[in-house]
C-alpha cells in the first residue's frame, strides 16, 4: 500500500467499504509486487544469478522449502524485477574498444500452467517475443526452432520454472531436460518442496526457504490486510492467533483470514468477529493442499470440485449421494459415472480425502465420503468469480 492509499483511509474514504475490500490483496494465490520480510532470502538469490550482471550465465539451481514458505511470491517477483533489467547495459571500457555485455532474460513459467512440453515452451517463448504466439495451429518442433531462433538472436535465458514434481506437474529432472534439448545458453532454475536429496536431478546450486518465523508472518499478514480488508476490519491480537496457528505457513495464514472476511462480509458484520475466524480458520485443512493447485485444473474439473463443496453434509455422506446431487445440476453437463471417475481421480492426486462413513447397524460395507483438502471458503468466492 502505498502512502496515499494510507492517508485516504485514515480519512475515511474506504469507510461503508465492508470487510472485503480486496479479495486479491489478502488471497493465498496472489502475490505482491514488494513481498514482505524475505530480505535474506531475496539477497540469497541475487548472489546466485550475479554472475548475470556481467553479462554471463548463472549456475542452474533447485530452489525448495514447506509449503507457504515464500518461494513463488520472491521468485516470481525476483525474476519480474530481473527480466526489466536484461538488454545492453553501461558499457564496459577496455584499452582496445567498448564492450557491452547483455545479461540473460529472466522468465518464470509456472508448471501448474504448462506442465507439458508444449506449454512450457510456449509460455517460455511468449515470455521472450515481441510478438503474440498462438495457441493453436502451431507445433512443438516450430516452437522449438523459434525459441532456439529467439535465444540465438537475442540473449541468454534462465528460465524458473516452479512446482515441479507434484502429481498434475513434471519433475524436475524432466523440466531440466526438455530444456536442456533446447540450447546450452538455457539455464534451468526449477522450485519445488521436495529436499534435494529426493529428486533425481543435481544441480550446481540450491536454496532453501524455510517457514516464516512467526513475527516475521505477522507483519506479512498485517501488511496484506492493511490493503485487502476495510479499515480496523482484523484486530492484530487476530492477526497474531491466524500467526500462531499458522505456524510460519503464509498459505494457510491469508487462506485462513480470507475465509474468515468472507463470512463476515456475508453475515453483514462490520469487522471479523470470533465466531468468523473460527470458521475461516475450520476451512482451512492441515495438512492440506494449496489453493493454486485446484485453481491450475481445467474448467470442468474445477466446476466439479465447486459444485462438491456447495453440497450440504447430507448430500455429501457418501461418494454415491453426491455423485447423484452434482449430476442432476443444469451447471454440470456429465453423466454420474464420469462424474465418479474423476471425482476419484482428484482423490487419487490429494485434492479429495476419501473418508470411510461411520455405520451403526454394522450391516454392509460402510460407504464412503469425499473430503475437501483445499480451503473451500477461498475457493468458492474466487470461482465465482468472472476472471475464472
Amino acid at each position: 500500500m502505498n502512502i496515499d492509499d494510507r492517508i485516504e483511509r485514515r480519512l475515511g474514504y474506504d469507510v461503508g467499504a465492508g470487510v472485503l475490500v480486496d479479495i486479491d490483496a489478502v488471497s493465498p494465490v496472489s502475490h505482491t509486487d514488494s513481498p514482505v520480510g524475505r530480505g535474506p532470502a531475496i539477497e540469497r538469490l541475487l548472489d546466485l544469478f550475479e554472475p548475470a550482471f556481467s553479462g554471463s550465465l548463472p549456475a542452474d539451481a533447485y530452489i525448495h522449502g514447506p509449503k507457504g514458505s515464500g518461494k513463488s511470491a520472491i521468485t516470481s517477483a525476483l525474476f519480474d524485477g530481473l527480466s526489466s533489467h536484461s538488454g545492453p547495459q553501461r558499457a564496459i571500457q577496455t584499452s582496445t574498444r567498448a564492450v557491452e555485455p547483455t545479461p540473460p532474460g529472466f522468465v518464470y513459467v509456472d508448471a501448474r500452467h504448462a506442465s507439458t512440453r508444449f506449454r512450457l515452451y510456449h509460455a517460455a517463448f511468449a515470455a521472450v517475443s515481441d510478438d503474440t504466439v498462438p495457441e493453436h495451429g502451431i507445433g512443438t518442433d516450430e516452437l522449438v526452432e523459434a525459441l532456439r531462433g529467439t535465444v540465438d538472436a537475442r540473449h541468454d535465458l534462465v528460465v524458473a520454472v516452479d512446482h515441479v514434481n507434484e502429481p498434475e506437474t513434471p519433475s524436475a529432472t524432466t523440466v531440466v531436460e526438455w530444456l536442456s534439448a533446447l540450447s546450452d545458453r538455457i539455464v534451468p532454475v526449477c522450485l519445488g518442496r521436495d529436499p534435494p536429496d529426493d529428486i533425481e536431478w543435481e544441480p550446481d546450486e540450491t536454496v532453501r526457504f524455510e517457514p516464516y518465523r512467526r513475527h516475521v508472518l505477522v507483519e506479512l499478514l498485517t501488511s496484506r490486510c492493511s490493503t485487502g480488508l476495510g479499515r480496523d476490519a482484523l484486530t492484530h491480537d487476530q492477526i497474531r492467533e491466524v500467526s500462531e496457528w499458522a505456524d510460519g505457513d503464509a498459505h494457510d495464514a491469508l487462506a485462513a483470514i480470507a475465509g474468515a472476511a468472507i463470512t463476515a462480509e456475508r453475515a453483514r458484520a462490520s469487522t471479523v468477529r470470533p465466531e468468523d475466524l473460527d470458521t475461516g480458520i475450520e476451512a482451512v485443512p492441515r495438512p492440506g493442499v494449496v489453493l493454486g493447485r485446484v485453481l491450475a485444473l481445467s474448467e470442468s474439473r474445477g466446476r466439479l470440485l465447486y459444485e462438491l463443496v456447495r453440497l450440504s453434509d447430507e448430500e455429501r455422506a457418501s461418494v454415491s449421494a453426491a455423485t447423484e446431487t452434482i449430476a442432476s445440476r443444469e451447471s454440470v453437463d456429465l453423466s454420474a459415472s464420469t462424474i465418479r471417475r474423476v471425482l476419484y481421480e482428484l482423490a487419487d492426486t490429494g485434492l479429495l480425502e476419501r473418508v470411510t462413513a461411520k455405520r451403526s447397524d454394522g450391516k454392509g460395507r460402510p460407504p464412503s465420503r469425499l473430503v475437501p483438502r483445499f480451503p473451500t471458503l477461498v475457493f468458492r468466492e474466487l470461482f465465482d468469480r468472472p476472471t475464472w
